[in-house]
């Protein structure tokens, strides 16, 4: 199994990738830190527990940065909703917030474990991330890889001016800045990918067929994800991307771009910085791995989902 830590701001998508992530054999998910992003750090932080509770995890969540490194945060209530998760509901968390912040669980973490051990997913604004390298830099070289999702390179973005940048590397373009240009092991899946993966009615009504907790719950997401989509195909399902690149990096066309972070948007432009980028993803075989992983059933399950 590869250790994982997932750093993340649920959020719709967000809570998907986490549910399949949570089961797979072959992730040892060790914690979850959290970020204001989506929404406001409280609600992120207590979605993430009722998440770990719901795919039958006891994982510790580590709150982590309330908002960016320089500038107001911007959340995506119009798409999320007030509660990050479109009204869907979610069991109790069997475990409170930790009393260790994201940072300090991260670098505990890392310095802990052999070096090149632990996978970093980041499925949010990069805030954690930035804050770890600027505070325990000597931490960075024990990261195995980093995958990040974020960014647009040859495709329109869905954040901030002229819709350059996306939301995620937008959001806090600081600390985008400090982890794309740190020369770490990363490889970055942008919405030149993301947006080739959604999913339609015949795939929700697959996930209620599955009949798991987790299955039903991420049908309940993807129907509040519709929003007003007349030909009922879902928004992008960006994050569970980076989960399923870690298991099937068969499934993803990765290519290196030279690129750097546009200073105060976050926009990726041509810079000095080799990156490996994900610009396209085998959409149907994704769609097909996430449905078999959100079907596993058998204890430990818990809860059951409503759309409220």
């Amino acid at each position: 199994m590869t250790p994982v830590i997932i750093d993340t701001d649920p959020g719709i998508d967000d809570a998907i990738a986490l549910l399949y992530a949570l089961r797979q054999p072959d992730l040892h998910v060790l914690a979850l830190t959290t970020v204001a992003g989506n929404i406001g750090l409280p609600v992120t932080t207590d979605n993430a527990a009722r998440l770990a509770a719901l795919a039958g995890r006891t994982v510790p969540v580590h709150p982590g940065a309330a908002a960016p490194l320089a500038r107001a945060a911007e959340p995506e209530v119009a798409i999320h909703g007030s509660d990050g998760l479109g009204g869907v509901f979610l069991p109790e968390a069997r475990l409170g917030a930790s009393r260790h912040g994201a940072v300090t669980a991260l670098s505990d973490l890392l310095m802990q474990t052999p070096p090149k051990t632990i996978e970093l997913h980041c499925l949010a604004p990069l805030t954690n991330i930035a804050q770890l390298l600027q505070h325990t830099p000597d931490v960075a070289g024990r990261i195995k890889r980093l995958i990040v999702m974020g960014g647009a390179v040859a495709t329109r973005g869905n954040f901030g001016p002229g819709q350059r940048a996306e939301f995620n590397l937008g959001q806090d373009p600081d600390a985008a800045a400090i982890v794309l240009h740190a020369g770490l092991d990363l490889t970055l899946i942008p919405l030149d990918a993301t947006r080739q993966l959604r999913a339609d009615a015949a795939y929700v009504a697959a996930l209620r067929a599955a009949a798991t907790p987790r299955a039903t719950t991420c049908a309940d997401l993807i129907d509040a994800y519709f929003g007003a989509n007349e030909d009922r195909e879902s928004r992008p399902l960006h994050d569970p991307c980076v989960p399923l690149l870690a298991l099937h990096p068969d499934l993803f066309r990765v290519e290196t771009r030279l690129l750097q972070v546009e200073p105060g948007t976050g926009a990726l432009i041509d810079g000095p910085h080799p990156i490996q980028v994900a610009m396209g993803l085998d959409a149907a075989a994704l769609r097909a791995r996430l449905l078999a992983g959100l079907a596993i059933a058998g204890s430990p399950e818990a809860g059951t989902s409503t759309a409220c």
